[in-house]
């Protein structure tokens, strides 16, 4: 993901957004419901996410068809880049 394509996501940072692919790692577990506001939000569950959850699969979807779906490269790039500017207003 290039700066410019980060730039984009960061002014869109307060969209609405979904998660979804984000696996349980403990056997007999069910898959948890993610439930973010922003795409900010979302964001950061998913950097977080890897010691808890199998996030190999994960997609980050925002209302705006400019932005394309996030996979966990692109939240690796984009939280290095802001961190936890992106749920900031």
């Amino acid at each position: 993901m290039d700066r410019p394509a980060m730039a984009s996501v960061f002014r869109m940072r307060h969209a609405p957004a979904t998660v979804s692919g984000v696996r349980s790692t403990g056997q007999g577990q069910a898959d948890p419901i993610i439930r973010v506001r922003s795409l900010g939000e979302a964001i950061r569950f998913v950097a977080h996410a890897y010691s808890q959850y199998d996030i190999s699969a994960v997609a980050i979807s925002c209302g705006d068809p400019s932005i394309a779906r996030l996979g966990g490269l692109e939240v690796k790039a984009l939280w290095r880049e802001y961190g936890e500017r992106l749920t900031q207003e």
